[in-house]
């Protein structure tokens, strides 16, 4: 006899990025033997406020870990973080990983390019200064200025032709 869990998010059989808005069920299926044998729905707009701001930090917690995860240093770490919220941000739930694609936040690449340091030289730079003045560092003006014309190359993903290397 086998015995299988499979999960929907309300109405929608698909993924989690799929889900309708109106959707707040996530519902278990236990199946025996290919055949349903029981489901369990749980409705997050039963719980209160509080908890469902809870569940939604800690549900960002989870994701941002979980994208990361095959990031071991932690600087990089929390580059990559900033990747997955700011696609987030954009409305984006996932997103194709372009081999070769930047994973440092743009602030960090912007820095590195205004001290003419490498990344891991700049990440571990930073790591020296207390949160709050890493901060105010990330987000000076020269920093944000290049960041942004970063952030606006990273969209377009045009690539820089390497032909001149080609014998």
């Amino acid at each position: 006899m086998s015995v299988k869990m499979s999960v929907r998010y309300g109405e929608s059989d698909g993924p989690i990025a799929e889900v309708m808005p109106k959707d707040t069920e996530v519902i278990f299926h236990i199946m025996k033997d290919d055949k349903e044998a029981v489901s369990f729905a749980f409705d997050f707009d039963q719980l209160g406020h509080e908890n469902q701001q809870r569940i939604s930090l800690y549900g960002l917690n989870k994701l941002l870990t979980d994208r990361t995860s095959d990031q071991k240093d932690k600087f990089a770490k929390l580059d990559e973080m900033q990747v997955v919220f700011d696609m987030l941000v954009e409305g984006e739930w996932a997103k194709e990983r372009v081999v070769g694609a930047p994973v440092v936040s743009c602030e960090v690449q912007a820095l590195a390019e205004i001290m003419s340091l490498s990344v891991p030289e700049t990440q571990a730079s930073l790591a020296a200064y207390p949160k709050e003045q890493r901060a105010q560092i990330l987000a000076h003006d020269r920093v944000v200025a290049i960041a942004t014309t970063l952030r606006e190359k990273r969209k377009t993903g045009v690539l820089t032709s390497l032909d001149e290397y080609i014998a």
